[in-house]
């Protein structure tokens, strides 16, 4: 039986378009899977497009450390690549500079954890609030997109001492759970206390002063005190005229005496 001189040439032109189409599928977009592993330690924006000039289609970032599945890619106008992905539902685009292609979380030495139950106030340093993580130290991930405001009152179940050798402990925020520094933390409310506004008191009418004009002070009046003996020629004239008025009477009396001893002895 003779072959037909066109099969070969067949065969090899289908081998061709074979290897032609897996070259491209590879270009085109291969499947791999990356690690979320952002610089700022919040996670990865993913957006409609492939660059920062495309809007995000998804509040909030995709966690640290998430592994995603790449279908393709693209280089942005900066001359970033960026990777074609899908999270919880969505899909979009994430910059790969923001990746790896290895899970980057770091390697944990076995912690002590400690049964707590407890209850705590945030009193972070910064005023901001205190991040909620995924294991107990800076090291790990945040499982809160937004820390867990000042002053909130926190139920602690576990602690467990970091790398750092700072306290942490587990707790509950918002259906979210986690670890936070307990260094940033208070037993004690440590709300500000409101100050109890001031008491203006009314003002006092001023005392209406009579209209009545002032009478002036009357000075007391001046009683002279009267004069005494020897004070003035008066008082000398009152006792002579006396002393004269009683030798008088006595010259009278002298002389009655005489006047009827002589008429005796006549």
């Amino acid at each position: 039986m003779k072959h037909s001189p066109l099969l070969p040439r067949v065969l090899s032109l289908a081998l061709c378009l074979v290897l032609l189409t897996g070259l491209l599928a590879i270009q085109a977009g291969a499947s791999y899977t990356i690690y979320v592993n952002a610089k700022d330690g919040v996670g990865l924006n993913l957006r409609s497009g492939p660059g920062t000039e495309y809007s995000k289609v998804r509040s909030n970032p995709i966690p640290m450390y998430t592994a995603l599945t790449i279908s393709q890619t693209e280089t942005s106008a900066a001359g970033n690549s960026w990777g074609y992905t899908s999270y919880g539902g969505t899909s979009g685009w994430v910059c790969l500079v923001e990746t790896t292609t290895y899970d980057p979380r770091p390697s944990q030495s076995p912690t002590a954890y400690t049964a707590a139950d407890y209850h705590i106030y945030v009193n972070a340093k910064d005023g901001l609030g205190l991040n909620l993580r995924s294991g107990p130290g800076t090291e790990y991930s945040k499982v809160r997109f937004n820390p867990v405001p000042m002053y909130t009152r926190l139920h602690i179940v576990q602690t467990a001492y970091s790398q750092a050798n700072l306290l942490w402990g587990y707790t509950s925020y918002d259906g979210v759970s986690g670890w936070v520094c307990l260094v940033e933390t208070t037993t004690y409310d440590p709300t500000p206390q409101q100050a109890a506004p001031a008491v203006i008191e009314p003002e006092t009418p001023p005392v209406q002063e009579d209209a009545a004009p002032a009478v002036p002070d009357q000075a007391a009046p001046t009683v002279e005190p009267a004069p005494t003996a020897g004070e003035d020629g008066s008082a000398l004239t009152t006792m002579a005229l006396g002393i004269i008025i009683g030798l008088l009477a006595a010259i009278l009396i002298l002389l009655v005496v005489l006047a009827t001893r002589k008429k005796k002895n006549n």
